[in-house]
């Protein structure tokens, strides 16, 4: 078996790195203390001196024995508890064993303090503490949450050195960690290999972690013959099982797929649940079918399967989402009268739904009933609220709520702040940007990728065309300017504002930034050579286009036909037009009153053109105007 398990860890083609062997060091001393005990541990020299109590070792032990029990179950309320814990145990390690140094990891593991269970397993390392396969699977567990797969591995083949075993617990977290990170093929690989050396005899649980993993990684195919080669070898699937698989399903969109295998696993005697049907009901919803949602919720009832609060919160925001707040409104009142409290969730989406209508009184209602129930609104419930007052242009009642979300107990996020400062923006009040910006940086919230969109934008269409570049390049230091849509922004923004030359510079910068320009990147630079009457240089650049790989759309076509007519290059326009007419594009109303506008004598020798435009001029709002039937009087004299 020894053997077999060398074999194994040789053929997988991970980087296995040595545990890290340190000099044994008081703990008072070590770099770990000093990081995460940083607090004082001196005496208050205004406190009275008192007698010290000091319990006999066993009352000590005990009472350390029972709290690392409990919190190994539910971990410590802060951090310091743990390690002034740990700090305890190590003076009193004579009577501990290998269980309560594990519980103390587990506990850790609990509060989701994955790096300090790892720092803290390697000073059980460096200080000799014993160790065991729990409490090595601790340590793996831990650092697949970290990503730090290589030292998880490296872990791995300190258990096998040490003479443990690795069990089914420790394969199985290795996989997870590989799924986590997106690597499907590297997991199955580990996995066969572990069957084909039989270190593991996989059971229902491995297989449902594994299934589990795939579906979380958008890899559902794989899940599918998983399941079905679990089948081959006699490991029966579960309703766990099934249900990893059909959320996957319905998260792609594929329902019926979803309902087909509900189909099989009630055909295999397996019964579905309650979120088995919840997460049918959230696809049927997503996709619209309300008539199969109807039938879903009466085979729950006929199955005696109660709705729980999940189902309700996917039916009420389902109906918010298309605007039948009335449905929603009949839901909440049913599930009030089958005793399932609404909470917080579903308040929010029936808020989200009046905002999404622009009926912000009732909006404003839902919050006023949440907190008369003492169900307390959350951030996200007063963004809702905000989001809903800057698209009715509401921007005042908008930032009185974020004045009152600190008195409340409720940090503004980063969404809060952006949602505010675009609605400034978008009514004009770009002053009132500059007090707010800083203050969000103030509060700790650090602009997102939206944020610097936003910002970027209302500078370029503010004319703030100078603070426009400065706030580019910040946002280049500090690495979030990757993205090709504050690029085009920017670039569009110097277009209109007539700086050609510096938004020439920046698409030219584009490759070495490791960015591909899009169809509206090559589309704005166009119109800006065209504005400029730089004609040859926009068709050139409709080339490099063409040859990229970034077709053109109809916005693109449009703005090089037009940018013609504006050069008086009309031979050349006819030809544009045909190609337009040959990619199935259409003639907007901009480009077509252009052509209206003509001199006649031209108007006569682009017949053919007009006939083409009028042919291909399929927009409604353009056939309805007096453009229209003008183009329309002119081709048909013209023809005569």
């Amino acid at each position: 078996m020894a053997a077999k398990r060398g074999a194994l860890l040789t053929m997988t083609c991970f980087s296995l790195r040595p545990l890290s062997v340190r000099s044994p060091c008081s703990l008072s001393s070590s770099l770990f203390r000093s990081h995460f005990l940083p607090f004082s541990t001196k005496p208050n020299p205004n406190s009275q001196p008192k007698a010290p109590f000091i319990p006999s070792p066993s009352t000590t032990h005990t009472r350390l024995k029972l709290l690392l029990y409990q919190k190994s179950k539910v971990g410590f309320d802060k951090l310091d508890d743990a390690l002034l814990v740990f700090d305890k145990m190590l003076r009193l390690k004579s009577g501990l064993s290998v269980v309560h140094f594990t519980q103390l990891l587990t506990a850790l593991v609990r509060m989701e303090e994955y790096s300090v269970a790892v720092s803290m397993f390697r000073e059980f390392r460096v200080l000799s503490i014993p160790v065991n396969i729990v409490t090595f699977n601790t340590a793996i567990h831990s650092c697949c949450h970290l990503n730090t797969l290589n030292y998880a591995f490296s872990l791995l083949a300190g258990i096998i050195k040490s003479g443990w075993v690795p069990d089914v617990f420790t394969y199985t977290t290795l996989i997870k960690g590989l799924l986590s990170q997106d690597r499907p093929l590297e997991a199955g690989d580990l996995f066969k290999k572990l069957i084909k050396f039989q270190e593991i005899q996989p059971s229902v649980v491995t297989y449902n972690t594994i299934i589990d993993g795939l579906c979380k990684t958008s890899n559902t195919s794989m899940a599918l013959k998983l399941l079905r080669k679990m089948e081959e070898i006699g490991c029966n699937p579960d309703a766990v099982t099934f249900n990893s698989i059909i959320d996957s399903l319905c998260k792609e969109r594929r329902v019926d797929h979803a309902l087909d295998l509900v189909s099989e696993m009630t055909a295999k005697g397996i019964s579905p649940d309650v979120i088995t049907y919840n997460t049918l009901l959230q696809g049927l919803c997503s996709s619209g079918r309300w008539e199969d949602t109807e039938s879903l919720l009466t085979e729950m009832g006929v199955r005696k399967i109660s709705p729980n609060l999940h189902t309700y919160n996917i039916l009420v925001d389902a109906y918010c989402k298309e605007g039948r707040t009335t449905d929603a409104e009949d839901v909440i009142e049913i599930m009030i009268q089958k005793g399932v409290p609404p909470n917080v969730i579903t308040y929010n989406a029936l808020m989200d739904g009046y905002c999404l209508t622009g009926k912000m009184d009732r909006a404003q209602e839902v919050l006023n009933t949440m907190k008369s129930n003492e169900i307390w609104p959350d951030c996200y419930s007063y963004n809702i609220l905000i989001n809903g007052y800057c698209k009715t242009q509401k921007v005042d009642k908008a930032i009185y709520l974020l004045r009152q979300m600190p008195v409340e107990g409720i940090k503004p996020d980063v969404q809060t702040y952006t949602t505010i400062i675009h609605g400034l923006f978008q009514m004009g009040r770009h002053n009132e940007v500059r007090n707010l910006f800083p203050e969000m940086l103030k509060t700790g919230n650090k602009p997102n990728i939206v944020t610097c969109r936003i910002l970027l934008d209302g500078l370029c269409k503010n004319q703030y065309m100078d603070e426009a570049i400065s706030f580019f390049e910040m946002m280049e230091c500090k690495g979030i300017v990757h993205d090709i849509q504050i690029h085009n922004i920017l670039i569009d923004g110097l277009c209109k504002n007539r700086k050609l030359d510096e938004a020439r510079n920046i698409f030219d910068k584009l490759a070495s930034s490791g960015l591909q320009p899009n169809v509206e990147t090559y589309t704005t630079m166009i119109q800006g050579f065209c504005q400029e009457g730089l004609f040859d240089e926009a068709k050139v650049l409709l080339s490099e286009m063409e040859t990229s790989g970034c077709l053109p759309d109809d916005v693109t076509c449009n703005t090089i036909i037009r940018g013609s007519l504006s050069d008086k290059r009309y031979e050349e326009a006819v030809v544009l037009i045909e190609n337009m007419r040959a990619h199935k594009f259409s003639a907007d109303a901009s480009t077509t009153s252009m052509l209206v506008d003509l001199d006649p004598t031209v108007l006569a020798f682009c017949i053919w053109f007009l006939q083409q435009v009028l042919k291909f001029t399929v927009h409604c709002y353009f056939l309805s105007s007096p453009n229209f039937f003008k183009l329309s009087a002119i081709v048909i004299c013209f023809a005569e």
